[in-house]
């Protein structure tokens, strides 16, 4: 059972701040139920994995581009934006296993999309990335309505070679899910002021540095 502090009601969703969602680090996240999941509301901000190993924080881009294993950084290397958006991580630390804390995964793709096949059987057909999407932060014109309190922000990403791009514009989080189509992919799904209000879900490099919404197990 859950120790739930308070609970802000947004229709039949509910926000939960509970004390029992910390990492390693000692960051303390809230929670919201959409249909049948609970999704963190906050991106992940943790250094470590759940088992205490420290994950690489790596800001030159060559090295960057060189990683096989996992490692994380800030968006544009600035501290800043790490209270806000979290951190980005590569896939190679998704794929540990151990990135979320205990209790907890990065979702599959067939996850993601069963959240948004949720949004779009509950009135939100073409807009699940506007349902989701925060009512402030993101570039003009592009903010969402955060029907669920699940708070999309548009942190933006890293790419392979070590470049940042699109921080205000889109929000990209990893699967856990593998492409099928190359060994080099990864599945992740994208919040994009430019693209339209859907929830799109595409593959990208393993190398790539993205957002991370951990599902309850």
């Amino acid at each position: 059972t859950n120790n739930v502090d308070s609970i802000i009601f947004y229709d039949t969703t509910s926000i939960a701040v509970d004390a029992s969602i910390t990492d390693v680090d000692g960051n303390v996240y809230t929670s919201v139920t959409i249909g049948t999941q609970e999704w963190m509301v906050e991106n992940l901000r943790t250094t470590k994995y759940s088992d205490g190993t420290a994950i690489p924080n790596v800001t030159d881009d060559t090295e960057w581009n060189n990683l096989i294993s996992g490692a994380w950084c800030h968006y544009d290397n600035d501290n800043q934006y790490d209270t806000i958006y979290g951190k980005l991580y590569n896939w190679y630390a998704v794929n540990t296993n151990k990135l979320c804390p205990t209790g907890w995964h990065v979702p599959t793709d067939a996850e993601w999309i069963v959240l948004k096949d949720y949004l779009t059987a509950n009135g939100h057909s073409g807009a699940e990335g506007k349902a989701l999407g925060a009512t402030s932060g993101w570039s003009s014109g592009g903010n969402g309505t955060d029907d669920y309190g699940w708070l999309g922000l548009p942190g933006g990403y890293r790419s392979y070679d070590g470049d940042f791009s699109s921080v205000n514009n889109k929000g990209a989080w990893w699967s856990s899910s593998q492409s099928p189509y190359s060994a080099l992919d990864a599945w992740y799904s994208n919040l994009d002021y430019y693209y339209g209000d859907e929830v799109n879900i595409y593959s990208n490099d393993k190398k790539s540095g993205f957002s991370v919404r951990c599902l309850r197990d």
